[in-house]
């Protein structure tokens, strides 16, 4: 039986905010767990609420020095990485502020990840980023006390917190294309089906239960073809 261990954040974990109230939880029917139960291959999800690609890098290490390594690892990261520390630039938007993995060190990250796992006779598989909703993260952030005229004059336009993050999903589509490695494209079966916000929870970022069933549509179909009829 072939293996696949995940290496992602919340959206792979299947952390959702639970509708009407601010709570996380785990969705039972999460894109992971539906795909597990539809294919007869070994899954382990290793993802974790809050990873970064310098945590995951740390964590990945470790995972190597074991005897039974997977056939596959599954890389799903960027989405903490692009994050900001909003509480600052609330504070001072006349500052310089940068993402928490500022993207040229996140490329070389992950193109350090792919190279780690060849080393170790192990494909990697890397996933863009699920698309976000701006004005519904921005009203999220902004409940917690935070200036929010201060965070408007420092970005400008609310919808760059959209363009930013996309900035990362493409450059992981970029990363995928030069070191020939196989990218789940979990982004574009979101944003075809019209109105993307319905697809994402209250805060914003996180996948709703309808994005996560099209999010396992998608891996069942690319574990079906490339994996258990390879």
């Amino acid at each position: 039986m072939k293996k696949i261990t995940i290496w992602g954040d919340s959206v792979l974990k299947g952390v959702v905010l639970e509708e009407g109230k601010d709570r996380y939880s785990l969705l039972k029917n999460s894109s992971i767990e539906l795909t597990k139960r539809e294919l007869d291959v070994d899954i382990k999800n290793n993802s974790k609420f809050g990873l970064t690609v310098t945590k995951a890098m740390r964590l990945i290490q470790k995972s190597l020095s074991k005897d039974e390594l997977p056939n596959y690892a599954l890389v799903e990261l960027g989405g903490n990485d692009c994050d900001y520390n909003w509480k600052e630039i609330s504070e001072n938007p006349d500052g310089e502020y940068f993402p928490n993995t500022p993207l040229p060190k996140f490329i070389d990250s992950i193109n350090n990840i792919i190279e780690n796992f060849r080393k170790n006779g192990i494909e990697p598989i890397l996933t863009n980023l699920p698309p976000l909703s701006s004005q519904k993260y921005f009203d999220w952030f902004g409940k917690n006390g935070l200036n929010t005229d201060n965070i408007k004059r420092w970005m400008g336009d609310i919808n760059r917190i959209y363009k930013h993050q996309e900035t990362y999903s493409l450059a992981l589509m970029d990363i995928a294309n030069r070191q020939k490695c196989d990218l789940i494209d979990i982004r574009t079966p979101i944003i075809l089906e019209g109105n993307t916000d319905d697809f994402i929870c209250e805060d914003g970022i996180h996948p709703n239960e309808k994005a996560h069933k099209l999010m396992a549509d998608t891996f069942i179909n690319y574990i079906s073809d490339r994996i258990i009829c390879a």
